[in-house]
């Protein structure tokens, strides 16, 4: 059974949870207003084996898990991010222990029951005490959902990274479940790109056994992936098996094949973790073939997908197979191994470029440079070495946005005294060529709103608090931008706060029946209208932005739009949406917004956008940008 045998699953859909795990993700402060603590716990003893950093300067969590695993008496493992407490010395090491004995605390179990990893600003001292302050609350915030532990792990990530899936093993009924939650995008400060995976199993195994499969499914999954060469001082995997299915991995058929289910679980997030690469736009993906052995195939590789001139390539869309020798000649040489490269064969996207004939006509052919504008770019490379082992390593592209993020992040990054991180997100934080780009392009983008009316629906969601005072903020930026909006508010209280900040700015927030000759008439002055209405059908809400003569009807929804089985869906047209809605495509946490997405669609809004309103300011972020937060219906055209 190989890798490629199972159905990896990279959203937070069932089948959840596994059985003895819970899980927990919050604030403590080292992080500014962002989840910056995560706990994983299981109800019974858990096998846990690791693989750690070759790095040198290991930070304390990693020195400490080292000399642990593996082993059969793990309960937790508390993470924070933002901080790496690494590079701290002896006081690093005194505040990981204080974390392990906090959360221990919390949870009633000992100190050596726990793991802990850290991750974010090396060089800076923990601030422990918000841990230990947060933990006395551990237990009561535990629950099954994995995706608010997936959320506090992230540092510079631009998504959760998840996989998952289950196993049959030979001659029991019981399938085996396996989860995996990984962390990773590229460099924080300095030259740091930390990554850790986490995969909890309900398998019962031995720590051995358990550490024996890990070790070389690490190896050909995490350790051949490549986004800036930088190896961090906290890089960790580990497994965490509690045997709560009651399936027990012994004999030599059913380890097989639940070492094939845990690689296939690590490759998935391994790719996860190069696709989200700073600034990347392609996930590349090398194999070499034709090596003597696995070791020198996975260096070559590996070394493929480090160099910046075939990141570049692949950037550019380019068949730049030039490069990817140039890449394995330097590997081999660094490395004192013997090439010829007449015996080389070089494919990309499966279109042969090069072999010991020489160079192929029509390797610049348009359908090629369409293949390598993908997503995911292959390049296979056979080395002619005279051996049949392989192996494949994974990377991003080097795009701009990497120079960029990279070069303001010192910029960017602000440490308090007490420990605690944030980012600084002004344009004072960029620079002034950026700056000047961001002002002129964003100015020319908010032009072709003016006039616009727009009427932006509330439902009751759980907390309105937060949300309520980003869309007071929104409103008013929507005004300045010439936009005429009507907001749809569930509560009088939230009608109050937005018309308060209004008053507090100098503007005029008009509250309204659903008149829509007086709605009209107050729109055509500058005013913003807000109607309380707590659940109005769907029907009449469409109604009433048809006679209004509404361009766009904006839903703050309680997550982020419509879903399918690939995810988010960002872009449809009416009659696509309509389609895919009666073949029951679609999938959202209310199902009202269906109901009203389906009125929409049908009655002929310009546009609908359902976004989450649960994101700061997700009104001027669906906006004011190409892309968008949310799911948009349209036949607009982009641009």
């Amino acid at each position: 059974m190989s890798t490629s045998d199972f159905t990896i699953s990279t959203d937070f859909a069932p089948p959840f949870p596994i059985d003895g795990f819970r899980f927990a993700g919050s604030r403590c402060g080292i992080k500014h207003a962002r989840p910056d603590l995560a706990l994983v716990v299981s109800d019974r003893p858990t096998v846990v084996a690791g693989s750690f950093t070759q790095n040198k300067a290991r930070a304390a969590c990693v020195e400490r898990n080292a000399s642990m695993l593996p082993t059969g008496g793990v309960r937790a493992v508390v993470v924070n991010s933002g901080n790496a407490n690494a590079m701290t010395g002896p006081e690093g090491e005194a505040c990981n222990l204080r974390m392990a004995a906090a959360a221990a605390s919390g949870l009633g179990l000992s100190t050596d029951e726990v793991l802990t990893a850290s991750t974010g600003v090396i060089g800076v001292p923990l601030p422990v005490e918000l841990i230990e302050e947060a933990a006395t609350d551990f237990e009561t915030k535990l629950g099954e959902d994995p995706r608010e532990f997936a959320k506090a792990i992230l540092t510079t990530d631009t998504c959760t990274k998840v996989a998952h899936t289950s196993v049959i093993v030979p001659g029991v009924d019981q399938p085996v479940r396996l989860l995996g939650v990984a962390k990773g995008s590229g460099m924080i400060h300095p030259n740091m790109a930390t990554t850790f995976g986490f995969v909890m199993t309900d398998a019962a195994i031995s720590p051995a056994t358990l550490q024996a499969m890990l070790t070389p499914a690490v190896d050909r999954t995490f350790n051949s992936i490549s986004v800036d060469g930088d190896s961090s001082t906290n890089d960790m995997v580990l497994t965490l098996a509690n045997g709560a299915s009651g399936v027990h991995i012994e004999s030599e058929a059913s380890r097989a094949a639940f070492a094939a289910a845990l690689e296939a679980v690590l490759l998935s997030l391994a790719k996860q973790v190069a696709r989200d690469g700073e600034g990347a736009t392609r996930l590349l993906q090398v194999e070499v073939t034709g090596a003597p052995s696995e070791d020198i195939a996975r260096t070559l590789a590996r070394g493929v997908c480090r160099s910046s001139l075939v990141k570049c390539s692949a950037f550019a869309g380019q068949p730049e197979w030039g490069r990817v020798s140039m890449a394995i000649g330097q590997v081999a040489a660094e490395h004192d191994l013997a090439l010829d490269p007449a015996a080389m064969t070089i494919h990309a996207q499966g279109t042969l470029l090069y072999d010991r004939a020489g160079p192929k006509l029509g390797h610049n052919s348009a359908s090629l440079r369409a293949g390598l504008q993908q997503t995911e770019v292959r390049w296979s490379i056979d080395v002619g070495m005279g051996g049949d082992a392989s192996s494949t390593a994974y990377g991003c592209d080097l795009s701009y946005d990497y120079v960029r993020i990279n070069a303001d992040e010192s910029k960017q990054i602000e440490v308090s005294r007490s420990g605690g991180v944030s980012r600084n997100l002004s344009l004072a934080a960029y620079s002034p060529r950026l700056k000047h780009q961001l002002l002129v392009e964003g100015l020319s983008y908010v032009r072709r709103f003016v006039g616009m009316r727009a009427l932006i629906h509330l439902p009751n969601l759980d907390n309105l608090d937060a949300p309520v005072s980003s869309l007071a903020q929104d409103l008013e930026l929507c005004l300045d931008a010439g936009i005429k909006p009507l907001a749809l508010l569930p509560t009088s209280s939230a009608v109050e706060t937005i018309a308060e900040h209004m008053r507090a700015a100098g503007r005029f927030a008009a509250t309204v029946s659903p008149d829509p000759v007086s709605i009209s008439n107050l729109l055509d002055r500058g005013h913003l209208c807000l109607l309380p209405r707590n659940n109005p059908a769907p029907d009449t809400i469409v109604d009433l932005a048809l006679k209004l003569g509404m361009q766009k009807l904006i839903v703050l929804a309680p997550d982020g739009g419509l879903r399918d089985k690939h995810g988010l869906v960002q872009r449809l047209s009416p009659d696509t949406f309509l389609t895919g809605l009666e073949r029951g495509r679609f999938d959202a946490t209310d199902a009202e917004l269906l109901v009203l997405a389906r009125h929409a669609a049908k009655r002929g809004i310009a546009a609908f956008h359902a976004i989450d309103g649960r994101i700061p300011h997700g009104v001027v972020g669906e906006l004011f940008t190409d892309e968008g937060i949310g799911t948009l219906i349209t036949r607009q055209a982009l641009g």
